[in-house]
C-alpha cells in the first residue's frame, strides 16, 4: 500500500487543527528520528502562533526515539523547521534539513510518509536528550557579511526592511545595520497573526514598504516572507521589482564575473534569466518548481546560482539554499559596485511580459485536470519537467501546473512584446476556462 503523499513543493503544510496537530508533530518527529537514527537533530520554528506547540509535539517524538534534541527557538535555518513560510496564519507545517544543509530528497520524503501513515514506534528505552541553546545565528551572520564588497561605501546607504512580522527581522536589519548601512524597518516585531501584512512580499501587500522607501529617501527597500527565505525588492522610486528582476540582476552580476557559470532555475521563471545568461555566456539550467529541485540541482551540478521567480535567491558560495538576508547583499552588492541605483539597473535588463493566475482546483482533481489539458494540446508540449509548457518560437510560452502546497492550478504566460502576451492569453485562456474553470 503507497503511503499517502505529505510533502508538497516545499515541506507539509496545513490548517492546524485539520491536518497539522499536536499528534501529527509527534510522528513526524518520530519519523524523522528514525530516519536519522541516533543523531542530534536541531529544531526550530517561526513566529506562528501554533509553532511552538507543534515544535514541543515533534521534540517529544525525536526524544521518545533515543535521539537527542537541540532546540534553537524562532530562527530561520535550523533543521527540523516548524513553518509555513508565507501562509496565512491559520496555516503551519514541518520544513526538513538534512545533515547537508539542503531539504530531504523525495526519497527521504517518502520514507517519512510511510513511517507516519504507519503510525506505529518502538520508543526508546532510554529517551534522548535535550539541549536548549541562544540563537545560534553568529556564524550565519559573519558569513554573510563576507560577501559583502566595498563594506566602507554601506555607510551612504539607506535601506528599509520590511520583515513582515517575520523571523527575519533576526537577520537582515542586524546585518545591515553591522556594515554600517542607515536601517528603517516597518512589522519588525516577530508576530505569527501577521498583524502588518499579508506574509507573502507580493507588490499588492507592499503599498506600505513602497511608501517608505520614497518617504526615507532609500536606497532601495526589501520585503522577506515569514520564514525569511525569500526576498523582494523596491527600488529607489518606490516600484516593487519582480522575483525575475531581482534573479536576472544577480545573474548578470554574477556571470559578468564568472563567464561560463551555471544557473539553476525552474521552468516557470522568465526567459530574461536565460537572455542574461546567454549573453554571458553562461548555463541555464531548468527544474520543477521548488526550492528542493533548485537546491539538488545546484549540488549536483556545481552551479553558482539558483533563483525562484517568487524571490528565492540561492548562492553557492554561502550555501546552495534559498537565503532572503542574502539575497539582499547580493542585490547590495550590484548597486555599490555599479554605482548606479536600483531602478537604472533594472532598466538594463531585457525586457519581457507576464502574467500569473491561479485557479481553484481540490487535490483529488488536479492530475485529471492535467490530463484533459495534455490531451488538449497533443504534441505542441515542449516541456513536462513540471506540468505542461508549451513555448511558441518567437513569441514566447505558457505553463501550466499543479500547485504543491495549495489547492489550487497555477497558469504562466510569458511574450516578448505586450501583443505577444495579449495573443497568447487570448489563444489559451479558453483551454483553461473550459478544463479548470473560471
Amino acid at each position: 500500500m503507497t503511503a499517502p503523499r505529505l510533502f508538497g513543493t516545499n515541506g507539509i503544510r496545513g490548517i492546524v487543527g485539520e491536518t497539522i496537530t499536536s499528534q501529527f508533530a509527534y510522528g513526524i518527529g518520530s519519523s524523522v528520528a528514525s530516519l536519522f537514527k541516533s543523531e542530534k537533530i536541531l529544531v526550530g520554528r517561526d513566529g506562528r502562533t501554533s509553532s511552538q506547540m507543534l515544535a514541543e509535539g515533534a521534540v517529544a517524538g525525536i526524544l521518545a526515539q533515543g535521539n537527542s534534541v537541540e532546540g534553537c527557538g524562532v530562527i530561520t535555518t535550523p533543521g527540523l523547521v516548524i513553518t509555513a513560510s508565507h501562509n496565512p496564519p491559520e496555516y503551519n507545517g514541518f520544513k526538513i534539513v538534512d545533515s547537508d544543509g539542503i531539504e530531504i530528497p523525495r526519497e527521504k520524503e517518502e520514507r517519512i510518509e510511510n513511517l507516519v501513515t504507519k503510525d506505529s514506534w518502538n520508543v526508546s528505552r532510554i529517551p534522548g536528550q535535550r539541549e536548549q541553546r541562544d540563537l545560534p545565528l553568529e556564524p550565519y551572520l559573519s558569513s554573510i557579511k563576507s560577501y559583502v564588497r566595498k563594506e566602507k561605501l554601506t555607510n551612504r546607504l539607506k535601506v528599509t526592511v520590511d520583515t513582515g512580522n517575520g523571523v527575519s527581522s533576526l537577520t537582515t536589519p542586524v546585518l545591515l545595520r553591522r556594515i554600517g548601512c542607515q536601517v528603517v524597518t516597518i512589522n519588525d516585531n516577530i508576530d505569527g497573526r501577521f498583524p502588518g501584512r499579508n506574509s507573502e512580499p507580493r507588490p499588492e501587500n507592499l503599498g506600505p514598504l513602497s511608501t517608505f522607501v520614497r518617504q526615507e529617501k532609500a536606497t532601495f527597500g526589501v520585503a522577506h516572507d515569514g520564514d525569511g527565505d525569500r526576498a523582494v525588492f523596491v527600488d529607489e522610486t518606490g516600484a516593487v521589482q519582480s522575483g525575475d528582476n531581482s534573479l536576472t540582476l544577480i545573474a548578470d552580476e554574477i556571470l559578468k564575473k564568472n563567464p561560463g557559470a551555471k544557473v539553476v532555475t525552474p521552468v516557470n521563471s522568465s526567459m530574461s534569466v536565460t537572455e542574461v545568461a546567454r549573453r554571458r555566456k553562461g548555463r541555464v539550467i531548468l527544474t520543477q518548481v521548488g526550492s528542493i529541485h533548485v537546491a539538488r540541482t545546484m549540488v549536483r551540478e556545481k552551479a553558482m546560482l539558483g533563483g525562484e521567480e517568487n524571490g528565492g535567491i540561492f548562492y553557492a558560495p554561502h550555501q546552495p539554499v534559498r537565503d532572503g538576508t542574502m539575497a539582499t547583499v547580493l542585490i547590495l552588492n550590484s548597486i555599490i559596485e555599479n554605482r548606479m541605483p536600483l531602478s537604472k539597473l533594472m532598466a538594463r535588463l531585457p525586457t519581457f511580459f507576464m502574467a500569473k493566475e491561479k485557479r481553484k482546483c481540490p487535490d483529488e482533481k488536479k492530475k485529471d485536470v492535467m490530463k484533459k489539458i495534455r490531451q488538449r494540446l497533443g504534441n505542441r508540449v515542449t516541456s513536462t519537467i513540471d506540468g505542461i509548457r508549451v513555448d511558441i518560437k518567437n513569441r514566447g510560452w505558457f505553463l501550466v501546473r499543479p500547485s504543491g502546497t495549495e489547492p489550487l492550478i497555477r497558469i504562466y504566460v510569458e511574450g516578448r512584446t505586450e501583443t505577444d502576451l495579449k495573443q497568447l492569453i487570448d489563444e489559451f485562456k479558453p483551454l483553461f476556462d473550459e478544463t479548470i474553470g473560471s
